[in-house]
């Protein structure tokens, strides 16, 4: 438990320390046109599990989420996380770093590193729990996934089509490293031997409704070359339909992928579904959720079928919304991995923002209402 309190003050402390850089008034430190805002999340996760390991409190992490906008159409971003787990040092890396210029709605350039825009979560959270309803993301989408490449780096061309209430994006970029886990960041498969680079289609349907209706699909392909083995062909599909709004809050998501080595193909289907209502009138602090999930690997998939990937799982909670800034989750789950029978688990969840920019406009508000008194 010190030990905890200590990484979590650390990570705290780091936190503050990037935010008072970032959250420097923005009339002072950067010239006319620009602006700088931040956001910055931290959580703390306690669990007790049947059977699964060590239990207790186990990870804390620090989130700041920057954005700087260089004039109308000109903008920077970052994501910087510092994560401390149990029996490790605190860890910190760049999540994602993207420079975006829009040349209209319907034309929108970046390049950087992104959380890959397959599917539906991958996209719509990002690090920092409190941005999402439940504790934990599907196991699909889990950081560190082996079923999709989290993180992908190239440029992305975005935008809508035409004034309609559809989107695309088209991406292209390094796909998996050796470590297929971890994106390529310094080149596609470290030697770029297998001469191939990712690629990625995606379109969005999101019409104005009192539901927030956001249906799509998106097509990623790439050639991987594993730290062992030969190369394999990647195909991924993602297909989803989510309603965003609050009650009720729908999400269902379907991933499909065939990998095609010269010695075997094999295929993997994952599938969830979750649904949460904010509750009315007096209870409307309080969102209950439930999330089914399926992960079926084939046993002769040359990429994953080793692995034990296995998963079905059920996830009932309730969120806690007691601030504006700071919630509580609560969840009980029921998780079989690699067909070892069920197990259950109970997990607690403490998540808070911090809006820098906010935080800074009151301050300076009160300042200037301050000095008028003193007049």
């Amino acid at each position: 438990m010190r030990g905890i309190v200590r990484g979590t003050a650390k990570i705290t402390i780091s936190i503050l320390l990037i935010g008072t850089v970032a959250s420097v008034s923005a009339r002072d430190a950067f010239p006319a046109g620009q602006r700088v805002s931040a956001l910055f999340f931290g959580e703390i996760d306690y669990r007790k599990r049947e059977n699964q390991g060590s239990d207790g409190f186990d990870h804390t992490q620090g989130v700041a989420q920057i954005n700087v906008q260089l004039g109308q159409r000109f903008r920077a971003f970052t994501e910087l996380t510092a994560t401390k787990r149990r029996n490790t040092d605190l860890r910190s890396e760049i999540e994602r770093l993207s420079l975006h210029y829009t040349f209209s709605d319907q034309y929108k350039l970046s390049a950087g590193r992104y959380h890959t825009p397959i599917g539906y979560w991958n996209s719509a959270f990002h690090h920092g729990s409190w941005l999402q309803t439940t504790i934990s993301r599907p196991q699909t989408a889990k950081f560190g996934s082996f079923v999709i490449p989290i993180h992908f780096l190239g440029a992305l061309l975005e935008g809508n089509v035409g004034n309609s209430d559809f989107g695309y994006k088209v991406g292209y970029g390094n796909g998996r490293s050796e470590q297929i886990n971890d994106p390529g960041d310094i080149g596609d498969i470290g030697d770029g031997s297998n001469g191939d680079t990712a690629w990625l289609l995606a379109g969005s349907y999101r019409p104005l409704g009192r539901h927030r209706l956001n249906t799509g699909a998106s097509l990623y392909r790439d050639k991987i070359s594993p730290e062992f083995g030969p190369d394999i062909d990647e195909e991924l599909l993602g297909v989803y339909l989510a309603l965003e709004g609050e009650a009720p809050e729908v999400v269902l998501e379907y991933t499909y992928s065939k990998h095609e080595s010269s010695l075997s193909e094999g295929n993997v289907n994952s599938i969830y579904g979750q649904v949460a209502y904010r509750l009315p009138g007096k209870a409307n602090k309080f969102k209950p959720y439930f999330r089914a999930e399926h992960l079926d690997v084939d046993d002769d998939d040359p990429l994953l079928g080793a692995l034990g990937l296995d998963y079905k799982g059920y996830t009932a909670g309730t969120r806690w919304d007691f601030s504006s800034y700071v919630v509580l989750k609560a969840e009980v789950r029921r998780e079989e991995f690699d067909n070892s029978g069920y197990r259950n688990s109970f997990w607690l969840q403490l998540a808070f923002v911090f809006d820098a920019t906010s935080a800074r406009e009151s301050a300076a508000a009160r300042r200037a209402a301050q000095n008028r008194g003193a007049r």
